[in-house]
């Protein structure tokens, strides 16, 4: 599987994780590049887990963080293969955020990690 490069989207897979990187606000168009990414990994890939990794450096303000989150959640909603997903960021808001979010996606159990705690994360994507 090819990886996803955009301008502010970065998604590789190495079974069984899926990484994703946000580096900043992202557009309908890398919206859609992500979208189209992932059905295509669907399409070949039974399962995964996905490590989403979302600083808040990387963006003008909260509300920019939050906006760019709510598509991510969108994308994560089609995500049937996802069996989990860790998001991993620096923002207490965006922490709390995925764990509500994470409610609407039942396919998958959605938790959340300070910068500071991947290695915890990535422990808690392993555990079945």
């Amino acid at each position: 599987m090819n990886e996803l490069n955009t301008t502010n989207l970065t998604a590789s897979y190495e079974a069984p994780l899926v990484r994703l990187s946000v580096e900043g606000p992202i557009d309908k168009e890398e919206t859609a590049q992500a979208m189209e990414w992932f059905e295509t990994l669907g399409e070949s890939v039974e399962s995964y887990q996905l490590y989403l990794e979302i600083p808040k450096m990387h963006f003008p303000d909260l509300g920019s963080v939050r906006k760019t989150f709510l598509s991510l959640a969108d994308i994560m909603r089609g995500l049937e293969a996802c069996g989990k997903c860790a998001v991993v960021t620096d923002s207490p808001f965006l922490r709390s955020t995925a764990k509500i979010e994470g409610t609407a996606m039942p396919q998958m159990s959605v938790d959340s990690f300070g910068i500071v705690e991947l290695a915890k994360a990535e422990e808690w994507l392993e555990t079945a």
